[in-house]
Order: structure tokens, then C-alpha cells, then sequence
């Protein structure tokens, strides 16, 4: 089972070293932020915090992001199992009435646009391929496992980009 709440919390104060270490904002002004954010009902993230206090603007919150997930790469992993249905249902319904969910929704139409795509133009090349190789009983399981993978990237992207859309 997952801990969204302490996994949220995790990630905001990650969000708030980067912005002080690139010097967008003081420590002070991410603890002021903080604080705010527990007093708020509506559950309002760090970075729309900011933004709304005129501390960054939403180019310097997506710098900020991007850099996050970056070493996010190489760190500690998130708590969050992405092959839990109920875990990404539950993230995505927490969020849903906030200006983080309209960007995030933005944002998975273009991944999935952009992550799609290629995912056509490897099937395509690789039904091309599998007519100009032999038809052995060894091909057909490398061509079945790459058709399934497809198949397996594809509803994966669906399935996100159904549970973070607009409803």
C-alpha cells in the first residue's frame, strides 16, 4: 500500500531544495509556502503556492521540475508503484480539482502523442521485418514478444492518459 501523503510531501520538499539551491526562492520563502499549504483546504501544491505568491514564475517551477525528476532518476525511487492501478487512481483523484491536475492532464496528452507515435512506427517496421526474416519457430517468439511489448506500452500509455484526464 502506498503513502501518498508522505510521498507528496517527500517530492515538495525536494521541489523546495532545487528552487533555493538555484537561488529562485529562500528557505524562509519554501517554509512560508509550506505552511500555507497545510492551512489550506484545498490542498494547493508547492509550486502553484509560489507561483500564486509571486515568488517564480511557471518557467522557473518547470526548470525546477524537470531538474527534480532528473536526480530523481539516479536517487531515491518514489513510493509510488506505477503497476498499482488503485495507487495511480487515487493520486490522480486527490489532485483532480487543482491547476497541478489541469497541467498535468496537458502534459499527459502530449506524452501520450509523443510516446505513441513511435510506438506505430516500431510496429510498422517490425511487420516489415518479420516478412523479410525466415519463419522459424525461434522468430516467431522474438516478433510475439516485441508485438506483446508494444501492445504492453500502449495500454500502459492509455490507461494513464484515461485516469488523468479531464472527467
Amino acid at each position: 500500500m502506498i503513502n501518498i501523503e508522505k510521498d507528496t510531501d517527500s517530492c515538495q520538499k525536494k521541489l523546495g531544495q532545487v528552487l533555493v539551491k538555484d537561488g529562485k526562492v529562500k528557505k524562509s520563502d519554501i517554509q512560508n509556502a509550506l505552511s500555507l499549504q497545510k492551512d489550506n483546504p484545498e490542498h494547493q501544491l508547492l509550486g502553484v503556492i509560489l507561483i500564486k505568491m509571486n515568488l517564480i514564475t511557471k518557467e522557473e517551477l518547470s526548470s525546477a521540475l524537470n531538474k527534480q525528476i532528473e536526480s530523481s532518476g539516479s536517487g531515491e525511487k518514489s513510493s509510488v508503484d506505477l503497476n498499482d492501478d488503485e495507487g495511480i487512481k487515487m493520486i490522480a483523484d486527490k489532485y483532480r480539482e487543482t491547476e497541478y491536475f489541469n497541467d498535468l492532464n496537458e502534459l499527459m496528452g502530449i506524452v501520450t502523442h509523443k510516446v505513441r507515435n513511435p510506438l506505430a512506427g516500431i510496429s510498422a517496421a517490425v511487420e516489415v521485418l518479420k516478412e523479410r526474416v525466415e519463419k522459424d519457430d525461434s522468430n516467431e517468439r522474438i516478433f510475439g514478444m516485441i508485438f506483446k511489448e508494444i501492445d504492453r506500452l500502449n495500454n500502459i500509455v492509455k490507461e494513464f492518459y484515461e485516469t488523468f484526464s479531464s472527467k
